[in-house]
C-alpha cells in the first residue's frame, strides 16, 4: 500500500528530518509519494518519490483543489495519507498495522493508525478496534490514517485548506454511515507534530498527545551529526 504525504513550499524543509526517521522507524523499502509543488533542493531517498502538482498559489485553499486533482487520477482503492510535519519518533508496530488492514472493507471510509481516534468519542469492537461515534469530533482527520479513495473524495471539496477538511468536513460527515476505526491501545506508529503555532524555530519532537515522551537522543543526535537538522 502506497503512502502518500503532502507537503507546501514553505513546508518542503521539512521532508529531510520526515525521511531520514521514516526510513530509521518504518523502512527503507516502503514506497512514499510526495505530493508538492517546488522540488527540494536536497536528494530524498530512493523509495521517495515526488510528485509535483503545479505551481503553487501560495493559497493554503490550494491544498484540498490540489491533492483532489491528484487523488481523482489515480487507482488505488486504499492508502495511508500524512503530512510532511507528522514524524516517525518510535518504530512502527506492523502487527497492530496489520490487524486494521483487515478492515479496509466496504463501508469503511477511514482507519487511524494513531493514538489519535480513541481520544474521541467512540465504542470498542472487538479485538482492541474502535469505532468512531457517528457524531464524534474529527471523524475526518490530516492525521496519518488508511484512507478509502471514494470517502476521502467525497469530502475533499475544492478549495478548502486542512482544517476546513477536518472540521467542515467532520460536521458533514455525522451520521453518514461509515465506518471509522482505530485502536484503543498498541497503536501502529507513534508521532510528533514537528511545527507548533507557527513555530519554524524549534521543531517538536515530542510524541503527539503523550507529552511526557520524546525521540530518543541517540536519534536526536543521529541527525545533528548528519545535519539533517
Amino acid at each position: 500500500m502506497t503512502i502518500y504525504i503532502s507537503t507546501s513550499d514553505k513546508y518542503v524543509f521539512l521532508l529531510k528530518p520526515f525521511a531520514y526517521l521514516f526510513n530509521k522507524f518504518w523502512s527503507k523499502d516502503q514506497k512514499v509519494v510526495i505530493l508538492g509543488y517546488t522540488k527540494p533542493d536536497f536528494k530524498l531517498p530512493k523509495n521517495f518519490e515526488f510528485v509535483s502538482m503545479g505551481i503553487s498559489r501560495n493559497d493554503p485553499k490550494e491544498w484540498s483543489t490540489d491533492l483532489r486533482k491528484y487523488f481523482e487520477s489515480i487507482n488505488d482503492e486504499w492508502f495511508i495519507y500524512g503530512t510532511e510535519d507528522m514524524f516517525l519518533v518510535y518504530p512502527v508496530n506492523f502487527k497492530s498495522l496489520d490487524k486494521l488492514k483487515k478492515y479496509m472493507k466496504s463501508g469503511t471510509g477511514r482507519i487511524s493508525i494513531t493514538n489519535d481516534a480513541c481520544r474521541k468519542k467512540c465504542s470498542t469492537l472487538e479485538d482492541n478496534v474502535i469505532e468512531l461515534s457517528q457524531t464524534a469530533d474529527y471523524r475526518i482527520s490530516c492525521i496519518y490514517s488508511i484512507w478509502n479513495r471514494e470517502y476521502m473524495l467525497k469530502y475533499l471539496l475544492p478549495e478548502r485548506t486542512p482544517w476546513e477538511f477536518e472540521i467542515q468536513g467532520s460536521i458533514e460527515t455525522r451520521n453518514d454511515g461509515y465506518k471509522i476505526l482505530g485502536l484503543n491501545s498498541d497503536f501502529p506508529i507513534h508521532l510528533s507534530l514537528a511545527i507548533r503555532r507557527g513555530n519554524f524555530s524549534e521543531l517538536d519532537f515530542r510524541f503527539d498527545n503523550e507529552y511526557h515522551r520524546s525521540l530518543d537522543k541517540e536519534t536526536m543526535n543521529e541527525m545533528l551529526d548528519k545535519e539533517i537538522i
